[in-house]
């Protein structure tokens, strides 16, 4: 999801059952194309594609702290862009998202302290967080009908939002523990924890679990692949948690820092910095092999990818160099031919 890539630091580390860290079998680097899109928005954050109803296309947010947060709507023919902004003013919008088959678009809204929603009129109502101060960060579609769930980052809670605006939240750990990203599987919610260095499961019903996920500090985000095994990365590694509390961790070569994961087969893609400032989107399968695909300008990192009809990936970017112009969407094609 992410996004604003800050990092916190790791306060705690509980015991796995079993820990097994694995070197990559092979790196390659198979073709892929790279295509930029400037854009007028100034810092491009979550990213989704709506593949139907009027709100079809893909979408994203600007996170700013002045009249431009907001939500706009984006095409790449000519990279035209429609700008709705956020009715609270500096409301730094976030992560977007919808429930499956459903109108609405949902989005976070982390310096406003609200839950926003944009419906097919493109008007986009907001639903204040009871908790103040909540920074809400990530949003997904739950387990449960029309109801969309995210992380308050700065609250240790996991809130719940029904059709109807209503929001329940559930404590899932001390402020500090920064619940990051999340997402449904099996019923239930697995989120990341950046501050204790955890992921965590918690029911409809409120019943959390935590489970270790080795050293080093995780960036955030969290995915899924076909086997139902959770992925999300560290610094220079990623961790694989079975459902039974078991976890792989594969390292991930000269790189330094990750941003965005996304499912694929039995594996994923991850947004990447190597150590000489080469951005890149990796591939990562279950035996820990890893394939790159290098963006064609440096200092660059995917930070929110989206999957679009075709089978490429509609991303927004991070920099990591100051001042670095960050204002546009990119779009990697893979070549059909490329390794598995």
């Amino acid at each position: 999801m992410n996004q604003m890539f800050w990092k916190l630091a790791v306060f705690g580390i509980i015991a796995l059952r079993f820990i097994a860290t694995t070197e990559p079998a092979c790196a390659g680097r198979p073709s892929g194309k790279f295509t930029n899109y400037p854009v007028p928005q100034a810092s491009p954050h979550g990213i989704v594609y709506f593949g139907a109803g009027p709100l079809k296309g893909v979408w994203f947010t600007n996170s700013t702290r002045d009249a431009k947060s907001g939500a706009v709507e984006f095409s790449s023919k000519g990279a035209k862009t429609t700008f709705h902004t956020t009715p609270t003013a500096a409301a730094v919008a976030g992560s977007i998202n919808f429930y499956s088959g459903k109108e609405p678009l949902w989005f976070t809204e982390t310096g406003a302290n609200k839950i926003a929603r944009i419906d097919a009129s493109r008007k986009i109502t907001e639903f204040a967080i009871p908790t103040a101060g909540s920074r809400p960060f990530d949003i997904q579609h739950g387990p449960d009908d029309d109801c969309m769930w995210f992380t308050e980052s700065g609250a240790g809670k996991i809130g719940r939002i029904d059709s109807t605006g209503k929001i329940t939240e559930f404590t899932v750990g001390k402020a500090d523990d920064a619940p990051t990203s999340l997402m449904a599987q099996d019923g239930v919610i697995w989120f990341t924890e950046v501050g204790s260095g955890q992921i965590g499961r918690l029911t409809t019903a409120g019943e959390v679990k935590h489970f270790a996920a080795g050293k080093g500090r995780l960036t955030g985000d969290i995915t899924n692949s076909n086997d139902g095994a959770l992925w999300a990365p560290k610094l220079s590694s990623v961790v694989r948690l079975k459902t039974d509390g078991t976890l792989d961790e594969f390292q991930l070569p000269n790189v330094v820092n990750t941003g965005a994961i996304f499912g694929h087969e039995d594996g994923v893609y991850i947004g990447a910095m190597k150590a000489d400032g080469q951005g890149a989107i990796l591939s990562v399968d279950s035996s820990g092999k890893v394939h790159e695909y290098n963006l064609p300008r440096k200092y660059l990192m995917p930070a929110a990818m989206a999957i679009d009809p075709d089978g490429g990936f509609f991303m927004t970017v991070s920099s990591s160099r100051p001042g670095q112009s960050v204002s546009m969407i990119w779009r990697l094609q893979l070549d059909a031919k490329k390794q598995k």
